[in-house]
């Protein structure tokens, strides 16, 4: 019988206890300490010396840019890729000489090489992104790495990317009507062969 009582005073004063801790934070809490709101409001961004040099690191949670007319389509990035989110389909480019102007796929990188294959999809899944950075060392040509950090000079910093809709999280970097450019040249290449 004594059980029961004691156990009865614990719960009740244990209970008064964190509502004495509630009341207190409630009662001489500050505006704004609690509750921010967001699309609105923004927490301040926090600056840069976190112990490291800014050109030595890129920023978390930043996302990745790819600079399409650098891009050979070697496939290199989608292969270190540990979660598969980046997805390539490339096409081999019809050799026809310089009459490839209309389409602008072909050509050289600035870093000199010549392209040979027609990037006709490039698609990054930051849904399923795990910010590792992996993708961006094999890259021959530099063409796909992470805004800021050292990359600043490419990309300004943005942390965030935030969307309502998770499709809206899917970046499509290939350039618009490659595929549809390369059946047109197929298309006139049969046509002048027949």
């Amino acid at each position: 019988m004594i059980k029961y009582f004691t156990d009865i005073f614990t719960a009740v004063s244990t209970i008064t206890g964190g509502m004495y801790i509630t009341l207190t934070h409630l009662i001489g809490a500050k505006k704004g300490i609690a509750t921010l709101q967001y699309p609105e409001e923004r927490w301040p961004r926090p600056e840069r010396g976190i112990g490291f040099e800014h050109g030595r690191y890129n920023v978390i949670r930043s996302r990745l840019h790819v600079d399409m007319d650098d891009c050979i389509g070697c496939l290199k990035c989608e292969r270190a890729c540990p979660v598969d989110c980046i997805k390539i389909e490339t096409e081999k480019s019809p050799d026809r000489g310089n009459d490839l102007k209309d389409i602008n796929h072909r050509g050289i990188t600035s870093n000199g090489t010549k392209k040979a294959l027609v990037v006709t999809r490039f698609d990054i899944d930051m849904t399923e992104c795990c910010y590792c950075n992996l993708c961006t060392y094999p890259c021959p040509e530099e063409c796909i790495f992470m805004t800021g950090g050292p990359n600043g000079k490419k990309h300004p910093i943005d942390y965030e990317f935030s969307e309502p809709d998770r499709s809206d999280l899917i970046y499509r970097f290939a350039k618009p009507g490659t595929k549809e450019g390369m059946e047109k040249i197929m298309n006139e290449k049969s046509q002048v062969e027949a």
